[in-house]
């Protein structure tokens, strides 16, 4: 094992960079194994039950909005005190921010794009009555990011917190309510504890709950159909189940690749990057051989004596040998995945024809605007579990690289 501890460390350590991370649905047979498979057609069976009426186990849906920084703001468990702060939180030496003085400090180096809209939002959120801890993504903090817009003839109001651009008919009452805001936030999540990352999502009775301030549009991220629209129909239902029927039919030992899931997720994530995702499972399989023997060599290459390039390049041989001789296995969890995904993005669509409020946009940076759906969404089973349903080629993708302030 310790042949292969130079190139799992870091994967440990983004296994625990991760904690509180959303994950993919189709993910979780790679960040969990054969038990993420298993929470993963859990999710899609009691989705298509309680979309065909069903409600065998009720799973509640929310909208992903496309914000930054995160926040998370309420009162210190111990001392009471109304605090801001981004997902520093979070962190082993936490940053958060009662007064303004604590977000200039020196130490916790805001830019100072980010430090503007943290004072804004420890202003604004003072005044809610906030009782415990909760979360949420910031939209604009100013009246300058909302913009004017025009598309297709059609006037709008428009912000854009991060990549995805969110527009409202100008003439409407929403409009008017934002147009005359400065701060803008949506709530996704509450927290139980300072100490403790695990969210839960936060339900809309909570949020109405909150002081209307001036100055203020905030909303949940609920999913609320009052379309119709939202419904699965025999031809769907019977496509569903029978991908998750080819998916359970597909053998993977678990056991035997579960080291290397982290490496695999990493892969696809880069797959993604190029505007694909495992297309050819066979051919991915070929693709993730190369792209480990690439950047396996990065590392050797970075070291400076000769004996520590021989033995890295050793363990990188071997495990290049291990890998080969899991090939079945591993074709055949990317075989899974992707047929999981196929479920999923058949959920998507029925919840991108609903109606909006907001209308979705990429700016093409030219001024010129192209339609999007929305971002994606949230799914929560009655054990308060959460998962992602995102259209991954649109919207990961776009992420990829976005630069979202308030990382820490």
């Amino acid at each position: 094992m310790k042949k292969f501890k130079l190139y799992f460390e870091q994967y440990q350590l983004l296994e625990e960079n991760a904690k509180g991370h959303l994950t993919h649905l189709e993910e979780l047979l790679l960040t969990k194994g054969e038990k993420g498979y298993d929470q993963a057609r859990t999710y899609l069976l009691d989705l298509l039950g309680m979309l065909q009426g069903k409600h065998k186990r009720k799973i509640k849906m929310s909208v992903k909005w496309d914000g930054a920084p995160f926040i998370m703001a309420g009162k210190h468990p111990d001392s009471g005190e109304h605090f801001v702060a981004t997902k520093g939180a979070f962190a082993k030496e936490r940053k958060l921010n009662f007064t303004e003085a604590d977000i200039d400090d020196p130490k916790k180096k805001y830019p100072e794009g980010l430090a503007k809209k943290l004072k804004t939002a420890l202003k604004f959120t003072k005044q809610m009555g906030i009782k415990g801890l909760i979360g949420g993504d910031i939209m604009y903090t100013s009246p300058s990011e909302i913009k004017p817009t025009v598309h297709d003839g059609k006037e709008y109001i428009s912000f854009k917190p991060n990549t995805t651009v969110y527009a409202v008919e100008k003439d409407s009452e929403l409009a008017k309510e934002i147009s005359n805001s400065v701060f803008g936030v949506i709530w996704h999540s509450a927290y139980a504890d300072i100490d403790d990352s695990t969210k839960r999502d936060i339900s809309s009775s909570e949020v109405k709950q909150l002081k209307k301030v001036p100055g203020v549009w905030m909303d949940d991220a609920e999913f609320t159909d009052s379309t119709g629209k939202v419904d699965i129909d025999k031809d769907e239902a019977k496509q569903i189940k029978d991908l998750i029927k080819t998916a359970d039919g597909i053998k993977v030992n678990f056991k035997s690749i579960t080291k290397y899931l982290p490496l695999i997720n990493i892969y696809l994530n880069s797959e993604i990057r190029e505007g694909s995702f495992i297309e050819d499972p066979e051919g991915s399989f070929k693709r993730f051989l190369l792209w480990n023997t690439k950047r396996n060599q990065k590392a050797i290459d970075k070291l400076k004596s000769k004996r520590g390039r021989e033995r890295k390049t050793d363990a990188s041989t071997e495990q290049l040998a291990e890998i080969k001789s899991l090939d079945k296995n591993i074709v055949n969890l990317f075989k899974k995945s992707k047929l999981l995904q196929q479920a999923k993005q058949i959920f998507i669509n029925k919840y991108n024809n609903a109606v909006y409020n907001t209308k979705h946009f990429f700016d093409n940076g030219d001024g010129t605007l192209r339609p999007s759906n929305p971002e994606g969404y949230v799914a929560i089973n009655n054990d308060g579990d959460l998962v992602k349903f995102v259209d991954r080629l649109e919207f990961s993708r776009a992420n990829f690289g976005s630069g979202k302030p308030g990382a820490k």
